[in-house]
């Protein structure tokens, strides 16, 4: 379970992954969460007012204790940040009402970039929840809407977390969980002389960690010697999206239909979902890379946060009861030097079993949990650290872009009458990964790509946003010509299945 769905109230400290969160914050690191939901407020008398907005959030506080907990730190961090509650929360600071004046999806999509790219203030419960009003003129959607944008730090929560906690207050409960009463009391003093007591018994564990995990590494490397496993991500040609970012941010959403990815999937044995959208991704980056003649010498890879949620004890359950993040991220090759875009789906999907494959060893997982051992002190030093390492010229670490996948479980959801007509998510950028990717899907009748990025490294939005869908075509159409060879018994119907542009 997640931060969000467990302790409401009370003081709680962070699990390492989830405190790597907060000592990786900076400018150009912003590690938030962001859902957007587009309720139809055609019938409402007169728009919302920021008295309204407040009291209508207040009746859902009970709902997570991220709404009102805030960071305390222990000072030379000799242990991990607690969550504690805030006595002084002020839901001005965390609930704003503006007004949208312009017309049209392209005024929306800014007034919330305008906001979106801004770090949260981590000195208060890390959350925002912005309404927009008065949005009118989108094609395809109700004459006038009020927007949610929900925003959450991702130390209290995961994506899905951040989805279920949105699927809770925009609920049609009619009551709602009051704030538990707490008589803790946090004392920075009383914490840091408790810390200091910790130390013998920190120092241990992570002596013992050190050897368990190196144990298991060098298991690691002999079944990458023999072939068992694949070895670790090489390095990928950097792109103009992985420099430092500005504070520019732009972002669009892209429809795609569910029939043409099952298509593709009937076309492509073994092939996901997740499969085609990828290959969908890495032939739109391709193609925009190339007709900007910067076709990197080598193929790009992206990141993909897999859920690790019930894999093995101590994921679902953290000794400290409050892991937010259940993540293993992969590294995914995502074969841009590949130009068919079938053979590319193929390639695909084996660099992402390969790449599930690692992750599920238990000596990779066991060499990967060094962090559960580390001092709070030596992990804050080692991410500034690796922030101010040099990369060799003309390389990343491991990836290019990021490409998340959320599957939405709830459209019944409402604000003050008004029912949810559209929802989809954002993932904001940060250095060296300018351009990242989030796929929603709604219980199969619409499957949706957003993608953010950085308007000095994407100027032209509208062209990427077609370039996915004609990379989607070049899918489609494949696993068409695939099916007319014989080579599936299920995809004769495919040259019938084209994409439905929204």
């Amino acid at each position: 379970m997640t931060t969000t769905e467990r302790v409401v109230g009370g003081i709680t400290r962070l699990a390492p992954q989830d405190a790597d969160f907060v000592f990786n914050e900076g400018e150009n690191h912003i590690a938030n969460s962001t859902g957007i939901y587009l309720f139809d407020c055609t019938a409402e008398a007169a728009p919302l007012t920021q008295d309204e907005a407040v009291s209508w959030m207040r009746e859902r506080l009970g709902y997570s204790g991220v709404f009102t907990r805030r960071l305390r730190h222990i000072p030379l961090a000799l242990d991990y940040p607690f969550w504690v509650p805030d006595p002084t929360l002020d839901l001005s600071y965390h609930v704003v009402v503006e007004p949208v004046e312009a017309p049209g999806w392209d005024a929306l999509r800014h007034h919330i970039a305008r906001f979106s790219g801004k770090s949260l203030d981590l000195t208060r419960p890390p959350w925002q929840l912005h309404f927009l009003t008065g949005v009118t003129g989108i094609d395809g959607l109700p004459a006038r809407m009020t927007v949610a944008v929900l925003r959450c730090h991702h130390s209290s929560g995961d994506g899905l977390a951040a989805r279920d906690l949105a699927l809770r207050i925009f609920g049609r409960a009619e009551t709602h969980p009051p704030l538990p009463a707490t008589s803790e009391h946090w004392s920075t003093t009383a914490e840091f002389v408790k810390a200091v007591g910790r130390l013998p018994q920190h120092w241990r564990n992570f002596r013992q960690g050190l050897t368990t995990t190196g144990e298991a590494a060098r298991r690691v490397t002999e079944q990458v010697e023999a072939g068992a496993i694949a070895p670790a991500p090489p390095r990928r040609p950097a792109t103009r999206f992985n420099t430092a970012i500005t504070p520019d941010l732009t972002f669009d959403v892209v429809s795609f239909p569910p029939e043409g990815i099952r298509a593709v999937q009937a076309a492509v044995e073994s092939s996901t979902f997740n499969d085609v959208l990828l290959a969908t991704i890495s032939g739109a980056i391709a193609k925009y890379l190339a007709e900007k003649d910067e076709t990197p010498p080598g193929s790009l890879a992206a990141l993909v946060p897999m859920s690790l949620r019930g894999t093995r004890p101590g994921v679902a359950d953290h000794p400290d009861g409050n892991r937010a993040n259940h993540l293993a991220l992969l590294a995914v090759d995502l074969h841009t030097d590949i130009d068919d875009p079938i053979l590319r789906l193929r390639a695909i999907n084996a660099s992402v079993r390969a790449e599930k494959g690692r992750h599920r060893d238990p000596d990779v997982q066991v060499a990967a949990s060094r962090i559960d051992t580390s001092p709070a002190w030596l992990l804050k030093l080692v991410t500034r650290l690796m922030g101010l390492r040099k990369q060799p010229e003309g390389t990343v670490e491991t990836v290019n872009t990021m490409v998340s996948n959320i599957p939405w479980t709830g459209d019944d959801m409402v604000f003050r009458g008004a029912p949810l007509v559209k929802s989809f998510g954002l993932l904001g950028i940060i250095d060296k990964v300018g351009l990242r990717h989030l796929i929603v899907s709604h219980h199969g009748d619409e499957i949706e790509i957003s993608f953010c990025t950085d308007t000095a490294m994407m100027p032209d939005t509208d062209h990427y946003k077609s370039l996915l869908l004609e990379s989607f075509r070049s899918l489609v159409e494949g696993a068409a010509k695939v099916g007319t060879e014989g080579t599936s018994s299920d995809s004769r119907k495919l040259s019938r299945i084209r994409p439905v542009t929204p």
